[in-house]
This record gives C-alpha cells, sequence and structure tokens, in this order.
C-alpha cells in the first residue's frame, strides 16, 4: 500500500464496498474512484474529506500512510449503502435491470440486502398502526427483491403487486391454512387475498422514518 490509489482500493475492499458505493456516497462517478485506485488523479478538498470518512480513516492515512484507519469490527460507514428510490409503478414493474439503471434519488441504509435492493416512499396509512409497527404515510422502506424464494416471505412486510399493470402495494402477508392474504397494519383496511395473479417483488428490510 505505497499509493494513495493502493490503500483506498484496499480499504474499501476491507468494508466490502464496491466503487459503486463509493461513489454514489461522494456524489461522483465510479469512473472516478477508478482513476483514484488505479492513481491516475488523487482526491482533495472535500472529496478527500468524504471519502475518508466512508472509508472509516483519517484523510492523511489516504494521503502519505499515516494517522488512524479503524478496524472493520469498529467501522461504522462499512455498513452504509445506497440504494435508488423508485417509484411505485416501478417497483410495480420491478426487474433487475430496473435496480441498476441511472435513478435520480438515492437512500442511504444500513440494512443487510442484496445488491438488486431499492427504496420505496410510502403513500397512505393503511400501514399505520397504534402497535409495536407502524410504517406511516411518507416514511421510507428499503426493500429487496424476493427472487423467486416466495417462503421467505411469509409474516414479513412486502412489497406487491396484486393485479398485473397497477401500481405496487406495501402490506404484511399472512398465510392462514390454505388461504394467504396481503394484511394492512391499519385494521381500518381490507386485507387483499392472494391469488395467481398477485406477484410478490420483495422484502422489506428497514423503515426508515423522520420524526417531526
Amino acid at each position: 500500500m505505497n499509493t494513495v490509489g493502493s490503500r483506498i482500493r484496499f480499504r474499501r475492499r476491507q468494508l466490502k464496498l464496491t466503487q459503486k458505493d463509493v461513489a454514489e456516497y461522494l456524489g461522483i462517478s465510479a469512473s472516478a474512484v477508478t482513476q483514484w485506485e488505479r492513481d491516475v488523479t488523487v482526491p482533495s478538498g472535500e472529496n478527500l474529506l468524504r471519502l475518508s470518512q466512508v472509508l472509516s480513516c483519517s484523510p492523511e492515512w489516504i494521503v502519505s500512510g499515516g494517522g488512524e484507519i479503524e478496524s472493520s469490527a469498529k467501522a461504522v460507514i462499512s455498513s452504509v449503502r445506497v440504494v435508488p428510490l423508485l417509484s411505485w409503478v416501478q417497483a410495480g414493474n420491478w426487474t433487475e435491470a430496473m435496480a441498476k439503471q441511472s435513478q435520480s434519488e438515492w437512500v442511504k441504509t444500513s440494512a443487510k440486502i442484496s445488491e438488486d435492493a431499492f427504496a420505496l416512499r410510502v403513500k397512505g396509512d393503511s400501514m399505520t398502526s397504534a402497535g409495536s409497527l407502524s410504517i406511516p404515510d411518507g416514511a421510507i422502506v428499503i426493500v429487496d427483491p424476493l427472487n423467486g424464494f416466495a417462503d421467505e416471505a411469509v409474516g414479513k412486510i412486502v412489497i406487491a403487486q396484486t393485479n398485473a399493470g397497477h401500481d405496487a402495494t406495501i402490506k404484511k402477508l399472512v398465510v392462514d391454512g390454505p388461504h394467504s392474504y396481503l394484511l394492512p397494519l391499519n385494521d381500518k383496511f381490507k386485507p387483499i387475498d392472494v391469488d395467481q395473479t398477485t406477484r410478490l417483488i420483495g422484502i422489506v428490510r428497514q423503515v426508515i422514518i423522520d420524526l417531526p
């Protein structure tokens, strides 16, 4: 690790971050990170400061190899990723390819998720509840696509599409004997029967709520 680029690459890999993760957190292109790691260019100014935050080390360590570098076990930012914020129409038509398309908005998350995860902003109050779990209007949910593993979704909060071509919805997937249905947490709303037209898109892994 005798160069700036080699230290950036070492630390990024140690924290299990991709070049895309770093680029999106900094608001730059992935090619810029590639150039840093190849020692074509070097980070400076605000980019250097924010890069040190992403890599949980001091700017001095990046530039010269001196200063502090935290262990991966203590690094706070190591588990932080960014995922695209999709519309409910996009979620209803979700594909792996869509998740990799360029998006205008991104959300930071510490959830343990796959590379294809995405975020949605909740609309309506069907998932509000006086109980321990309540997902209010305006909350952001982090969604991990199911990719065919439907059994894993039972009892979980899911994103589903109930009719082809319609927007997706957020509900709790409940199985009661031979019957399955999508349950709103708000008892003022009726459950939705799961049938052959229902498409389970993903499981909600995290709920992000801004306090008033």
